[in-house]
């Protein structure tokens, strides 16, 4: 009884490590886990990437004396057995190429900073106006907006204020339009670029606050023009962007790489994984060969074993990563068939249980499997955790999703007369009457969520 228990408690310690990193591994999105293999490849030489080229055989065969070398030379820098938390001492030539394997990855996309910089280079300014302008650059926020004050920029920088002024001034000029403004209107007013006298000039300046609320015959009383030219200048206004470097923020660190891809196979959608990203790892033959020699030292045997442990443990997660997702990704596909088909307003009330009861697994797996994961679908780009959406019973049992009822109010909204656009509590019997019995203050939910404006904001005016 005694030598039983202690085979359980051995067998937990040596299993707790490799469920901790299966789960880890699991819950990565697929850039952290590109970088994380990278760390790992980097400090375990017993990881090697497997080569896919035809023809390469003889190469890596004839390389495998000089990693032998390789691992004995790093061993023989440790005077004990290397643990886990210890890191290798490699040859900085070998770690150049593990790094540049690793490397393959897109461009990071261009900031604002770096687009204006790269405009800059093609205007005539002296070595002081451009670092004036430079200072300015660097001092815009996400939406491309000038930050703080000219004194004080010219303060921190040891620049006068008049350089700052008239850098300023520069890199208002430059595109996108609206660049370098202080405030929504400023960034209105330069896009427009239009004189004073121009009505939309006037609505901007003078009635900002009540076209934000959509007072357009407020405006037409102040300006003392007709509601029609309002209404049409008004149209033109909201088809500027109050947020012009907001297309340049970088979202590469997000990890929105789609790993699922859906093909419709018959009348059938089938979930399959992409065109990995990931490297293909295994233990080096190196390690392999070095413990099979009769005169090894115990610590270099001692550390080969911990580092092909740890490299079998690692390429173990990643294959069972695989795996996981995609089994759960065909069960949400297997649920979601019609919104595959036939779009947003087809998608069925799911939860996470119903999907951990099919595939056998729990639910904080199917929780790990789906956030961060995304699925290439003909609807586009869609995060796996989507899928799971709650939803309403209608009147016939059947169950309206979230998503469904928010497509439900965009259909209702579209069709609906602009000069008296529907309130919550009419959108709402709408619903009702086609068999969703649903509260107000949850239709006002739902509408907000499907990114629809209140009713007095989508109301137009005419002359």
């Amino acid at each position: 009884m005694r030598l039983q228990l202690s085979g359980r408690l051995e067998q937990q310690q040596v299993l707790a490590p490799q469920l901790i990193l299966s789960m880890d591994i699991l819950q990565l999105g697929v850039a952290d886990l590109e970088a994380r293999i990278q760390q790992e490849f980097t400090e375990n030489p017993a990881l090697e990437l497997v080569d896919p080229t035809p023809g390469e055989a003889t190469t890596a065969s004839t390389s495998s004396d000089e990693e032998t070398r390789r691992l004995l030379e790093i061993v023989d820098r440790w005077e004990k057995p290397m643990t886990g938390d210890r890191r290798q001492v490699g040859s900085s030539d070998a770690s150049d190429a593990k790094h540049e394997a690793l490397m393959n990855t897109a461009d990071r996309p261009e900031s604002l900073e770096a687009f204006l910089l790269r405009q800059l280079q093609m205007v005539d300014l002296d070595q002081s106006q451009k670092r004036a302008c430079e200072m300015v650059c660097g001092n815009l926020d996400e939406k491309g907006w000038f930050i703080g004050s000219c004194e004080d920029l010219a303060l921190c920088s040891g620049v006068s204020v008049k350089a700052i002024e008239q850098a300023l001034q520069r890199v208002r000029q430059l595109d996108p339009p609206g660049i370098g403004a202080v405030d929504l209107a400023d960034c209105l007013l330069l896009q427009l670029g239009c004189d004073q006298d121009a009505i939309e000039y006037r609505i901007v300046a003078e009635c900002l606050q009540d076209l934000l609320e959509n007072s357009l015959p407020r405006i037409a009383q102040t300006l003392k023009v007709s509601l029609g030219d309002v209404q049409e200048a008004c149209d033109l206004i909201r088809q500027l962007d109050p947020d012009p470097g907001s297309r340049f923020v970088d979202t590469s660190h997000l990890g929105i790489v789609p790993e699922i891809t859906i093909d419709e196979v018959g009348d059938r959608f089938v979930a399959r994984l992409s065109q990995d990203r990931l490297p293909d790892l295994r233990i080096s033959p190196a390690c392999t060969a070095i413990l099979k020699e009769p005169e090894v030292k115990k610590d270099v045997a001692e550390y080969i074993r911990t580092r092909v442990e740890g490299a079998r443990w690692l390429i173990h997660a990643i294959d069972q990563r695989r795996r996981t997702l995609l089994d759960i990704a065909q069960a949400i596909v297997d649920r979601q068939q019609d919104f595959l088909r036939d779009g947003p307003s087809q998608i069925k009330a799911l939860t996470m249980q119903e999907i951990a009861d099919v595939t056998g697994v729990h639910i904080s797996t199917v929780s790990r499997s789906s956030n961060g994961k995304y699925m290439q679908t003909s609807n586009g780009v869609i995060e796996l955790r989507r899928l799971f959406t709650g939803g309403v019973v209608r009147e016939d049992g059947k169950v309206a999703s979230r998503d469904s009822i928010c497509e439900s109010i965009r259909d209702i909204v579209g069709a609906e007369d602009t000069n008296y656009p529907l309130s919550d509590t009419q959108l709402t019997n709408k619903l009702t009457h086609s068999g969703v019995k649903i509260a107000r203050r949850t239709v006002t939910k739902y509408r907000e969520r499907a990114g629809i404006p209140q009713a007095k904001l989508r109301k137009r005016y005419s002359a």
